[in-house]
Parts: structure tokens; C-alpha cells; sequence
């Protein structure tokens, strides 16, 4: 039944991609057209944050190497994507305020789309590992994602696609938390999510270190307004911070080995008392011999546990009668 709630709620953080939806009519839009460079600054600070709670999910995950390594993957993959397919321009725009400053989307929609695999993986071993640690992860990873891909909406916008186009291939990239549901559900999550988790913080990086900020450096070139973009950026981050704060991903309790399991349910094991019985004498004072039989049952004592010397004196007790 956990594998069910993990499918509902990676259903349910799809459909959250579709929120940039509310920014498409009315003055809404509107606002958003008109600050729609500012908006892509604050998204720089949202993904900045995003970026280095993935690195430091890596290196807890693999390890230093591998998750260090995953990150500088994960950046070179994607300056691979710029330098090898480049962007084209479109030249109808105003050079003086756009040409060098267009930021590449299809990168945003790659990191996202290995950032929404790791998501699959930690929803479904949540919820393997108890209901309530589920339903908290969940709720981190929705919050988490309206704040993240609204911010991507501004970036797909400001990279020239449409309303519908950004929301479309939002919704679609979206769709890989499924792979890592279906990843989670039969293979151990463990490495694979440190160098996921690795590969999307080198990509988010790379977004904001050779998109966004840029960007936001010609902006302000070309029109001025600095302090808007650094607190645009200041916000952003400290929104995804207070997130992060929040609702933190719940990790996974360390499951129970066969031996802990035996170790649970076998009792201690029985102390042997080996401090020797005093033996009471006659109250007459008179030295008495001991038989052979005493003396087997006292040696067998000294070895056995009491219930068996015990039973042990009463063969022996029916044995010397049965003989007289």
C-alpha cells in the first residue's frame, strides 16, 4: 500500500508544475511581463539554494568524491549543451537590452528533469520506510517545487517561450519523478541518488552562474537598477532557505539487519551460577556419606540448570527405591 501513497504523491508534485498557469491572464500577467527580468534574478537566489542542498544531499549520500565529482559532471554536462548547441538569437529584438543575455531554458529543463528523479526516489523510500515520514516528505517536496518551478516559469519566459510552451514543457519534465519512482521501487536508491542529486546541482549551478547572473549583469548595463536585482535575488534565496528550514527532506531510518532482528528477539542468554551450594548437615551432628546416587545428582547439579538437577535428583531418588 506505501508503493500507492509514493505514486499519488509523485502525481500530485506534477500537477504543482502547472502553477506558473496563474501568471498567464489579468494584470497578473501583466505584472509579470513588465518585471519579468527581476523575476529571473529571484530566481537565480531560488536555484542557487536548490543547487547546494543537492550538493550537500550528494556528498552525504556517496560520499566527497562521488558527490563532488556528480556536481562538476553535472556543470560540464550542461556547458556541453551551450557550447555544442548554441542558442540562436532572435535578432528583431533590441540588441542594445537583449543580444548576449538571452538565458538558455533548455538547460533549467535538464537540471529540473534530474532534480525531479531524485524527488521520485526520496518520496518512495519515505514512504516505505513509515506512512507519517511519507506524508512530511511529501509536503517538503510540493512546497519545495511551487516555489522552484514557479521560478523556472520566469526563466522559460524570459528565455522567449510562450505562456503555453513554458507550461507544457514544465508539466513534461515533470514527468521524470516517475522514473525515479519506478527506480526506487526495484533497484536500492542509495548511490543512484547521490549521483543524481550531484548532476543536478552541477546543472543548476551552471544556470546561474552562466545564465542568470549574467543576465541580470547586462540588464542592469542597459537599464540600470542593481539593488532591484541583488534584492530580488536575496529574496529568492531566502524563500527556498526558509523552505529547506522548514520542511527538510526526512531521511530514511537504517533498516533493521538479520542479526539486529535475531538480537531482538532471542532472549539473554542464561548466566551459569557457579558459586557452590552449601549443603545443610543433620541436626544430630552425625557425619553422613554421601551415596553414589547424591553424589552423581550434586555433580549434575553443578552443571545443569536448576529445573534439570532437579529432575535429575528425582530419576535418581526412583532408582534407589526401585533397587531396595
Amino acid at each position: 500500500m506505501e508503493i500507492w501513497y509514493a505514486f499519488f504523491a509523485a502525481i500530485a508534485v506534477m500537477c504543482v508544475s502547472l502553477i506558473g498557469v496563474v501568471f498567464t491572464v489579468g494584470r497578473l500577467g501583466a505584472w509579470m511581463q513588465r518585471y519579468l527580468t527581476y523575476l529571473a534574478t529571484l530566481s537565480a537566489g531560488v536555484f542557487l539554494l536548490i543547487a547546494y542542498h543537492l550538493a550537500e544531499e550528494a556528498v552525504h549520500e556517496g560520499g566527497w568524491i562521488v558527490g563532488i565529482g556528480a556536481v562538476l559532471l553535472g556543470a560540464a554536462i550542461m556547458e556541453g549543451i551551450h557550447y555544442f548547441f548554441p542558442l540562436e538569437h532572435h535578432h528583431h529584438e533590441h540588441e542594445e537590452s537583449h543580444a548576449h543575455t538571452r538565458v538558455d531554458g533548455r538547460k533549467v529543463l535538464a537540471s529540473d528533469a534530474l532534480h525531479n528523479v531524485g524527488d521520485g526516489i526520496l518520496l518512495v523510500g519515505a514512504f516505505a520506510s513509515d506512512i507519517y515520514v511519507g506524508i512530511a516528505a511529501a509536503a517538503g517536496v510540493l512546497l519545495h517545487e511551487a516555489v522552484q518551478e514557479i521560478s523556472e516559469y520566469f526563466v522559460l519566459r524570459e528565455s522567449g517561450y510562450t505562456h503555453a510552451g513554458a507550461l507544457v514543457r514544465n508539466f513534461l519534465v515533470s514527468g521524470t519523478i516517475l522514473i525515479g519512482f519506478v527506480f526506487a521501487a526495484f533497484l536500492s536508491s542509495g548511490p543512484l541518488l547521490a549521483i543524481l542529486s550531484g548532476l543536478a546541482a552541477g546543472g543548476f549551478l551552471s544556470v546561474v552562474l552562466h545564465d542568470l547572473l549574467p543576465h541580470a549583469y547586462h540588464s542592469v548595463r542597459a537599464h540600470g537598477g542593481a539593488y532591484i536585482h541583488v534584492i530580488a535575488a536575496l529574496i529568492g534565496a531566502g524563500a527556498m532557505f526558509a523552505l529547506q528550514t522548514a520542511f527538510p527532506h526526512e531521511e530514511e531510518p537504517v533498516p533493521e539487519t538479520a542479526d539486529t532482528h535475531i538480537e531482538n528477539v532471542l532472549p539473554a542468554p542464561h548466566v551459569r551460577n557457579e558459586t557452590p551450594a552449601v549443603s545443610s548437615q543433620p541436626s544430630s551432628g552425625a557425619a553422613s556419606t554421601p551415596t553414589p546416587g547424591a553424589a552423581a545428582t550434586s555433580s549434575a547439579a553443578g552443571t545443569l540448570r536448576p529445573t534439570e538437577a532437579t529432575a535429575v535428583q528425582a530419576r535418581e531418588s526412583s532408582t534407589s527405591g526401585t533397587d531396595i
